[in-house]
């Protein structure tokens, strides 16, 4: 399926754009708080949106159709939203770096969206060897990107978030950490 596809039809059927037009209304209107939105849970991928934020956490090493879902996504969330949209991409200490072909889609998905992405947030969670070669593969990543829009590397995803809000210099992220938390946790028990 290709992107135009994907976003017409869905990933899954049903309308793709619905997910981001309510996440994006949640914050349009200036009530309270978005909400978290799980859109996807398969292959150690979690997608999810919270307002404007498109959001990835990998518990496994991309494959070329899981990184598919996430390009999707991604597509979706900046045509919902362009130049406020915003993604968190969360590595956690699980998982492994992706191969050389992800990487150099992994540049390409963000470079491709231009100034309609408003930031890209990458956490790399986790210490030790593992952690240090994870966050040495995807700032190596960093360097192929050639976008107007930073690309900033985090530890935790609460400091991603403090960064999210001044980027968006609004509130953007307000109990986004505890939500993606406790949806992870529930993610890794099933």
């Amino acid at each position: 399926m290709d992107l135009e596809q994907t976003l017409t039809h869905g990933l899954h059927g049903s309308s793709t754009l619905d997910w981001a037009m309510t996440a994006l209304n949640e914050t349009s209107t200036g009530g309270s708080a978005p909400t978290l939105h799980i859109t996807h849970q398969k292959d150690g991928l979690m997608m999810a949106t919270f307002g404007p934020v498109c959001i990835a956490v990998w518990h496994a090493q991309p494959t070329p159709d899981s990184f598919e879902v996430q390009r999707a996504h991604l597509a979706t969330a900046v045509l919902a939203d362009p130049g406020r949209a915003f993604f968190l991409c969360v590595v956690s200490s699980s998982a492994p770096p992706p191969e050389q072909a992800v990487r150099d889609a992994s540049a390409s998905m963000i470079t491709g969206h231009g100034v309609k992405l408003a930031g890209c947030a990458c956490v790399i969670e986790g210490s030790g060897f593992r952690a240090a070669i994870t966050r040495t593969v995807l700032s190596g990543i960093a360097l192929f990107i050639r976008s107007p829009s930073p690309v900033t590397f985090f530890e935790s995803v609460a400091s991603a978030c403090f960064w999210l809000d001044k980027r968006a210099g609004r509130n953007v992220s307000r109990g986004l950490a505890s939500a993606l938390e406790q949806a992870r946790v529930e993610f890794v028990s099933k």
